[in-house]
This record gives structure tokens, C-alpha cells and sequence, in this order.
């Protein structure tokens, strides 16, 4: 077989795997760690077909009503009741590499396919690991820092003081400086704050521990989270989907080791069927995550409030394959284009920090 031939042959039979295997290799990478598992089987990943930027309309104005009797004058407020949160897209991919002295090596009736398997699991892994990855950092916030990454779970949900004790009640808001989700900014723009425990204007911890007790959380674990949930649902909605640090986990584990655990939702044994451990909080599935070692943080998300939105157009797709010059090597690419997370309620949201 002649050299253009084969080469052509090895593109195509690449290109062929690739788009066999592309759907079941989607699923793969979503459910392999639990947090982008939660968003598949939440319905968050949601698509767009172009676009220069994802938009979605906020609404943030009230009305009020007012009472009147015979011979009232009657008044009228016209109040903004909407605005547009606005996110940019956020690209990523990874390379498949090839040179012409690997694919003539591999050309053999029994060598091919293991040729393709070997460099198409390498991408894969690739995929699923910088996901998990990017899943739990800032993105959008600090790109300089994070290589433009898309919005993390910080972005949404940020937390951005120095970490705490529970309970200090800082003096400072560390949602009211400036930092931006979806355009509009959190510091001019208390309604688009989530809730935080460190957050004065919240008070959130503060008010529970009047006795100024500050204990860690070994001690008050249980308590804290139970006043920390039922201030962000507000009997109004509560959070869904709770996800913290490893230790504050097992924590939790030790305080209700002589209870029984009775509710077990669909989404705990999906999880435990894939392997990842999982409780619940207040009828809300709870888990870990090795990305937020250390950091001592537990978030509470509702995630019927969270986007994960995606161009299905541009959703794990093989470009063509491209020669370097000068070179035997040829590289294609699996691009995707997505947003990262995205939430229109942020006060559906909070994060506790507890001290390491």
C-alpha cells in the first residue's frame, strides 16, 4: 500500500473509532466523577447552537402592594424587574499524535486496532481527568491564572476570604468585591450574592453560635450544617446536592456511625452502582471529593439552578488531521466548547469554610 493510501486509511479508520465509540466515551467521561455524575443525571447540561456569548434573563425587581379606601389617592412604582446575565464560551481539547514511522509499524492486520485503542484511551483519560479538574476551580473568575479555563463550581459558589473558623462572623462581606458571574457584578449587587459563612450581611453561622463557642467542625459539624441548609432554603427550595472535603466527610460519618441511614435517593445508587460513596443530608445526596483536599469547604447547590451548557456541535469532535512542517508527525484534536457552570439563583447556593 502506497504511503498517501495508508496514511489516508489510518485517518479515516481514527475518524471512524472515534465516532463509533463518541457517545458511549461522553457518557463515560461524565460519570466518571461523581460531581459531573450529579450534573448528567440533574438535567444540567444543557446545549446551544452557536451564539456569541450564553445569556439568560434574571429577575431580580419586586412589587408591593398598597392599601386604599374610599377617596385614596392611588400611587404607581415602575421598578426594573429584569436584567441579562451574560457568559462567555470556554474552550478545551486534546491532541491525538501520530508520525508516519508509528503508522507503518502499526499498519499490520493485528496491530491497527490496538494502534487506534492506545492513543484514542490516552485523549479520553486526558478529558475525564482536566474535567474533574476544572469542575472545581475558578475559571471565568481568573483566567490569567487558569489557562481560560470554563466556570468551575468557585465560580458560582465563591468563597474568597482567607479561610475561617465557622462562627468568627467576619466583619468583611467576601461576596461584596467585585467578582463577576454571568456579568453582573456580586459587589454592586446584593441579590446575586450565595450564601456564605463568613458572608456579615447573611450572618449566616454567626447567629447560631451566640455563645461565640467556635468550636471545629469534629465538634459542631452536624449542627452547623443542618442552620447552614435551612437558612439557604428558607422554606422556599432547598439545596439538592451537597459536596465537600474528605475529612469534614468522614467527620460526618463519625457522628451519625450509630444512627441508620434510611433515605437513599436514585442518584445515591446510580453512584454507589459506579462505585462512588455517597450519603444524605436532609434528603439531599452527599458526598466528596479529592479536588477539594484541604480546602475545608462544603458546598450546598441546588443544582435545579446550575448549567452546564454545551455546543453540541463542538462537543467532543475530531478535527481533521493536520502535518506539521518540516515533520513525519500528524496531530488531530477533540474540541469541545462549553460555558462550565453557570447558575441563574446563586442564593440557592452557599459554601461553609471551616479552618484546616
Amino acid at each position: 500500500m502506497a504511503l498517501p493510501e495508508l496514511t489516508r486509511t489510518i485517518d479515516d479508520d481514527f475518524v471512524n473509532t472515534w465516532y463509533e465509540i463518541r457517545p458511549q466515551v461522553i457518557d463515560n467521561i461524565l460519570e466518571s466523577n461523581v460531581f459531573s455524575l450529579a450534573l448528567k443525571e440533574a438535567g444540567c447540561m444543557t446545549t446551544q447552537v452557536g451564539g456569541e456569548y450564553v445569556t439568560r434573563t434574571i429577575g431580580y425587581g419586586t412589587k408591593s402592594t398598597q392599601g386604599f379606601k374610599e377617596g385614596s389617592v392611588l400611587t404607581q412604582e415602575v421598578k426594573k424587574l429584569d436584567t441579562m446575565a451574560r457568559w462567555d464560551w470556554r474552550y478545551f481539547l486534546v491532541d491525538i499524535n501520530r508520525s508516519l514511522i508509528e503508522d507503518n509499524k502499526n499498519a499490520g492486520k493485528f496491530k491497527i486496532k490496538d494502534y487506534l485503542t492506545r492513543r484514542i484511551e490516552a485523549a479520553k483519560d486526558a478529558l475525564a481527568a482536566d474535567i474533574e479538574t476544572d469542575l472545581f476551580r475558578w475559571g471565568a473568575y481568573a483566567p490569567a491564572a487558569e489557562d481560560d479555563r470554563f466556570n468551575g463550581i468557585y465560580d458560582i459558589c465563591p468563597c474568597e476570604d482567607a479561610e475561617s473558623a465557622v462562627g468568627t462572623g467576619s466583619a468583611s462581606d467576601s461576596q461584596a468585591v467585585g467578582t463577576s458571574n454571568g456579568n453582573i457584578n456580586r459587589a454592586t449587587n446584593a441579590w446575586w450574592r450565595n450564601w456564605c459563612c463568613d458572608d456579615d450581611t447573611t450572618e449566616a453561622i454567626a447567629n447560631k453560635l451566640a455563645a461565640g463557642t467556635n468550636a471545629p467542625y469534629s465538634l459542631n459539624l452536624t449542627p452547623d450544617m443542618r442552620h447552614f441548609f435551612n437558612l439557604i432554603n428558607a422554606n422556599q427550595e432547598a439545596p439538592n446536592f451537597i459536596i465537600m472535603d474528605q475529612d469534614i466527610y468522614e467527620a460526618y460519618e463519625d457522628e451519625i456511625s450509630d444512627k441508620q441511614q434510611i433515605v437513599r435517593t436514585a442518584f445515591n445508587e446510580k453512584a454507589a452502582d459506579l462505585g462512588f460513596v455517597t450519603m444524605t443530608f436532609k434528603g439531599a445526596p452527599m458526598t466528596y471529593s479529592s479536588k477539594l483536599a484541604d480546602s475545608k469547604h462544603i458546598f450546598m447547590l441546588n443544582l435545579n439552578h446550575i448549567e452546564m451548557v454545551y455546543n453540541p456541535n463542538m462537543w467532543f469532535d475530531m478535527t481533521n488531521w493536520k502535518e506539521n512542517t518540516n515533520q513525519l508527525d500528524r496531530v488531530a484534536y477533540i474540541a469541545c466548547m462549553t460555558t462550565g457552570l453557570i447558575t441563574d439563583q446563586p442564593r440557592r447556593h452557599g459554601i461553609m469554610e471551616y479552618a484546616s
